[in-house]
């Protein structure tokens, strides 16, 4: 409708042109080049006709300074349009669409040049009655962003005139644990902090830069005439642009993401291998923790070689050959320096590479999906050996550390309650340890869950708490029975600094207090010196665990000092 209406400006004047507007069924305006509202049909007049803004929606007024004000309330639907509107402006792209969220109302928008470039053609639709195969090509249905393949078209375009001082630089931009948000929040909500991040990137990037929707969560920036140095501190400037908190509903969302960034060289041909060492750069800086960025070098294509090789071991042959193992770190009662219980940690016994710690490979699983069930895997493993030690009258708690994903996924407690249930443990003796600052996104995505664990006898616990700076008003909310103080707390408990010495001795008691006062249990983790096992003695810490306290062990080692310390009644 759009191509066949915007022939000529000359069909824009006199009647012919409003009886053309009218004939179509959505709300529809045209612009000059400068925003200014030329033409509108009924449709887009009743739409607006019992607001209080209603004559700026007419004839004269201006469409792009209603967007920048809505943009200034903090409507980032309202930024992302007028960056989208920009873009047909300037000819970056043909079409602009997205759906926008306006108070009540939720609409497609469609904007599309006039054929001799004298202004712009916007239509409005109700999204419910849209349907995805309406969709421009080349562009996504969710974000009006360019696709893969408009991806792909613009990078060769790109490739085929630049030159050596007007290189292309390709940023990839993927959110951090978006499938834990999606799985916890549900997909609606899910397409809907696409569309805010999306529109936030979108306002943070430079007019002569296209953003694109990849796939999934992630996102690629074609960052024009853009060297190295600049496109690494781009990326790094992406932290502070999610920095503020998205709001979704009643939720306030902390967003962070992993940036991978290539630029091309003067053998560069190949758009789509420009974008794989951007993925490369960006499974490198998922690796260094949320939030990171890194530049792709050669290699980082090696390094990524191994992963994948690792990946393809772990999904074949690692669980079923007995490569994986799990031993016991010895947690001991701090009063009686007895050992009451232990924390589960799974080892790889990599028949090439030696032994791997957890740190190697979980963030693997995650990222090949691979999480729940090697998850299971641990908690049968752990299972079986708490049942051995029962049937031998050892009755200790044995600690696993549970997957943010495995809770997203909502299998979490039907999978816990079965192993439970078909082994016959013990009510009390598993314990599943929770990082707070990677598992809490949600709390009433996991408060139910935690009720059903809790209700077939297993504990839980929160662990590293102090690593994300939460609130202790999770402790008294949550069904927690014991809470784990981060090693970055304990570590500085015999600091030579001894004003970080007092502060960290003062905060950690505090804790101490809080958490004993609702009833739970605390324990010390990361202790390695005996000033700081003192320390954690003073201020009352009920368990401790550390170094100091024993090394990780196999089963039978730990099998071998419950023995020795009489644990037949032990219990943490």
């Amino acid at each position: 409708t759009a191509e066949r209406l915007g022939t000529t400006r000359s069909a824009w004047t006199g009647e012919l042109a409003q009886n053309m507007l009218e004939a179509v069924p959505a709300g529809t305006v045209v612009l000059d080049l400068t925003g200014t509202i030329m033409l509108v049909n009924r449709v887009w007049t009743r739409f607006w006709a019992d607001g209080p803004a209603g004559k700026s929606f007419s004839p004269g007024g201006n469409y792009f300074d209603l967007c920048r004000r809505a943009a200034a309330h903090g409507n980032e639907s309202a930024a992302a349009v007028l960056a989208g509107l920009h873009g047909v402006v300037t000819g970056d792209h043909r079409v602009f669409s997205m759906n926008y969220k306006s108070g009540k109302f939720r609409f497609r928008l469609r904007a599309i040049r006039l054929a001799d470039g004298a202004g712009l053609y916007l239509t409005h639709e109700d999204v419910a009655e849209l349907d995805t195969a309406d969709v421009a090509p080349g562009q996504d249905p969710l974000t009006g962003l360019p696709n893969r393949d408009e991806i792909e078209y613009l990078l060769a375009r790109e490739l085929a005139v630049r030159s050596r001082d007007h290189e292309v630089s390709v940023l990839l931009v993927d959110i951090d644990g978006f499938r834990e948000f999606n799985d916890a929040l549900g997909p609606t909500s899910g397409d809907e902090l696409l569309q805010l991040v999306a529109a936030r990137i979108k306002a943070s990037t430079r007019p002569t830069d296209t953003l694109g929707r990849l796939t999934g969560d992630e996102f690629v920036v074609i960052a024009r005439g853009c060297q190295p140095i600049a496109a690494r501190a781009m990326a790094a400037g992406f932290s502070s642009v999610l920095d503020p908190s998205f709001e979704l509903g009643d939720r306030h969302l902390t967003i962070t993401a992993s940036v991978g960034v290539a630029t091309s060289n003067h053998s560069t041909v190949d758009p789509m291998q420009l974008v794989h060492d951007a993925t490369t750069a960006m499974h490198a800086a998922k690796s260094l923790g949320r939030s990171s960025h890194q530049v792709f070098s050669p290699e980082l294509r090696d390094s990524n070689r191994k992963r994948l090789e690792l990946v393809e071991r772990l999904r074949g042959v690692a669980m079923a050959e007995h490569e994986l193992e799990m031993v016991y770190q010895p947690i001991v009662e701090l009063s009686s320096r007895t050992v009451v219980g232990a924390e589960a940690l799974i080892r790889w016994n990599h028949p090439e590479l030696g032994l791997l710690m957890p740190d190697s490979f979980i963030g693997l699983a995650e990222d090949a999906d691979l999480i729940i069930p090697l998850s299971n895997w641990i908690l049968t493993q752990v299972g079986r050996t708490l049942a051995a030690w029962q049937y031998k009258d050892l009755h200790v708690q044995v600690g696993v550390n549970v997957s943010p994903l495995h809770f997203a996924a909502g299998t979490l407690a039907t999978d816990v309650n079965s192993i439970v249930d078909s082994l016959g443990i013990e009510p009390g003796r598993l314990v599943l340890e929770l990082a707070e600052s990677k598992s809490l996104h949600d709390v009433d995505a996991v408060y139910y869950q935690l009720m059903d664990v809790r209700r077939h006898g297993s504990l839980v616990a929160i662990d590293d708490f102090g690593s994300g700076f939460s609130s202790l008003e999770r402790l008294a909310t949550l069904p927690v029975d014991i809470l784990k103080i981060d090693k970055s707390l304990t570590q500085h408990l015999d600091s030579k600094d001894l004003q970080r010495r007092r502060a960290m001795t003062a905060l950690c008691k505090a804790v101490v207090e809080v958490t004993h006062d609702l009833g739970k249990d605390t324990v010390a983790e990361g202790i390695e010196t005996i000033d700081q096992l003192e320390s954690c003695v003073d201020m009352g810490v009920t368990f401790g665990q550390g170094h100091l306290l024993g090394l990780p062990m196999t089963a039978a080692q730990f099998e071998t000092i419950l023995l020795q310390n009489g644990a037949h009644s032990a219990s943490a």
